[in-house]
């Protein structure tokens, strides 16, 4: 495998959000920088007070480097080189999650689906804020990774915030050895829709696609769903054959530009779906990179309706450069892509320099407005049309033509899934009902009675009783603010446990903790779902599991309602009808009087 060119450089280390350096610095002659660097290199080793470690200085001065450019950019060690070879070609071992860094924090893109982390319910955007009980801030992409994979068996702690919850949330992950499978499950949803899970752009993606195809074509398909949610990307040639397999000859896919890059590339031959079959791709907030590429490329083209949610928008290039023959190689940020009609795929905020080569295309002469909002000169660079004529808008990641918003999640069902609730519970069921003789299939029914138990085991489950929603944790606020006040105003031996706040507090608590205990009934159908799930994945197979997990998916059942109605697929694919011009002022009188 060819590693000098990556679209991704790792799994886990693929997307940033970088800054421009001080542009109130003016720039100096490269050659006169590099021999004051050094000059103080060689001070600080001939006359520091103490010996200075040659390496430690080195990797010093390049993690500098690396901060005013992109966490992207770094140099790697042999052994760091290897590790990414094996990331790339598809086993390794670890928790199994993409991670990012967003805003400078340490971000899960996506868990990879079956793996440790999956299972316990972590989640895209859950900020990773300490590994084993050390920050993570300041931590590069390539040490988290580092840190995150051991000997499988072996267990990680890592400290996880959370949008919505209070405090820090704790997850102990037993490490396993990590398989990424390119296409984790394919079938047919209706009579004639086919369906292909595509989770990872890996050295056998396309022949994987491709064998799915073939297989749905011989079971009838005749209309097809592409599922890149939270597919995190991965090799550029990978997303170039993909879309292949439903573009024209001639097409373009991509282009790359940058200071000493610029490539096209564009379909090499005709897809094997014909253009008359009507295709969905579902797209959300953790898919990225290559996934990008392949769903704005059948965008642009109308060759496809997007569903879902915006997709991540990570679009720069990483390249690797060999710097000696010990092993060791630098993976630097050298362009970025661009879909067919013009769209960056990059969103600013994970940009080294956002849209600056966007602003030197345009001609952009003025520097004061480049400061400002990128809103303000918006109007024309970031207004884009499909080939048959849809308005589509800049600023990075790929827009949904369908958006559809999954709706959200009780925080009871929220904690059962994070804690693995179901998957423990079913590993405890699972002797008693083989023991009955209960036939655990897609056409079973989980009985109200191991709803029951499910539910005593969790009330009895000490760590997840501890757990509190927010309101609860904001009753426990409130009661300690009271008591802080009236410390503050002198009645140091008055608390809260003998005020007339006390009963009113009590109640408030009893009744969160009953709403609390009244969401166990109020989703039992959720529930219900959640245990059949986990029973089909222990005791039949992950593709029983996930096809009767589709059934309750919002997105995928948006997806085949525009399949299923070819007026409302047409209508959304096509270019809005043009409005007839309006008569001119005389016009309109003379119409009045004919």
């Amino acid at each position: 495998m060819n590693f000098r060119n990556l679209f991704i450089a790792s799994l886990s280390a693929f997307c940033f959000a970088g800054a421009a350096g001080d542009k109130q610095t003016p720039p100096g002659d490269f050659y006169d920088e590099v021999s004051r660097l050094n000059k103080v290199l060689s001070e600080v080793n001939r006359k520091y007070v103490e010996d200075v470690n040659p390496t430690e200085l080195t990797d010093a001065a390049l993690n500098g480097i690396r901060n005013i450019l992109d966490p992207h950019t770094t140099v790697f060690t042999p052994k760091d080189y290897e590790g990414l070879k094996v990331s790339m070609e598809g086993k390794f071992g670890g928790v199994g999650i993409t991670i990012s860094l967003r805003d400078n924090i340490l971000t899960v893109i996506s868990p990879l689906s079956g793996t440790p982390a999956f299972r316990l319910g972590i989640r895209a955007g859950d900020r990773i804020r300490k590994i084993d009980g050390k920050d993570t801030k300041g931590l590069s992409l390539d040490d988290a990774v580092s840190k995150l994979r051991g000997k499988i068996g072996s267990d990680v702690t890592i400290s996880i915030e959370r949008e919505g919850v209070p405090d820090l949330m704790d997850f102990t992950i037993t490490r396993a050895e990590i398989t990424v499978h390119a296409v984790p499950y394919y079938g047919m949803v209706t009579s004639d829709i086919g369906y292909i899970k595509l989770a990872t752009f890996s050295d056998k993606t396309t022949s994987d696609v491709e064998n799915a195809i073939r297989s749905l074509q011989k079971q009838g398909m005749k209309k097809i769903i592409l599922d890149m949610r939270y597919n995190p990307g991965g090799l550029l040639n990978q997303a170039i054959e993909i879309s292949e397999l439903f573009l024209k000859q001639g097409n373009v896919i991509v282009s790359t530009r940058g200071r000493t890059q610029r490539t096209e590339s564009r379909a090499r031959r005709d897809g094997i779906v014909k253009q008359d079959v009507p295709m969905v791709v579902l797209v959300n907030q953790g898919s990225a990179s290559a996934a990008e590429i392949v769903s704005g490329a059948l965008q642009d083209w109308d060759r496809a309706l997007i569903v879902g949610k915006t997709s991540f928008g990570k679009g720069s290039v990483q390249t690797i450069f060999p710097l000696d023959n010990q092993g060791n190689a630098l993976k630097l940020t050298t362009a970025f892509y661009y879909l067919p009609f013009g769209r960056c795929i990059n969103k600013p905020e994970n940009g080294i320099k956002g849209l600056s080569l966007q602003e030197e295309e345009y001609g952009e002469e003025d520097s004061e407005s480049k400061t400002d909002s990128v809103a303000a000169d918006t109007a024309k660079r970031d207004t884009f049309y499909t080939n048959n004529g849809r308005m589509m808008f800049g600023g990075g990641g790929i827009t949904p033509d369908v958006d559809v918003e999954l709706s959200p999640m009780p925080w009871v069902m929220q904690v059962q899934e994070r804690m693995a609730m179901y998957f423990k519970f079913a590993v405890k069921a699972r002797p008693g009902l083989e023991a009955s003789g209960a036939k655990i299939d897609a056409n079973w029914t989980v009985p109200d009675s191991l709803y029951q138990q499910f539910k005593e085991y969790c009330m009895k489950d000490t760590n997840f009783m501890k757990v509190k929603s927010n309101a609860l944790v904001g009753v426990d606020q409130l009661e300690k603010s009271i008591i802080r006040e009236q410390n503050y105003m002198g009645d140091s031996s008055k608390t809260v446990s003998d005020s007339i706040l006390a009963a009113r507090i009590s109640e408030m608590r009893k009744a969160l903790e009953n709403n609390r205990d009244a969401q166990f009934d109020e989703n039992k159908d959720y529930i219900k779902d959640g245990l059949k799930r986990e029973l089909l994945t222990a005791m039949v197979n992950d593709s029983v599991s996930t096809a009767f997990s589709l059934k309750r998916d919002e997105q995928l059942k948006e997806a085949i309602k525009y399949l299923s109605d070819m007026n409302l697929y047409k209508k959304t694919i096509s270019a809005p009808a043009k409005k007839a011009a309006k008569p001119a002022a005389k016009d309109k009188k003379n119409a009045k009087k004919k």
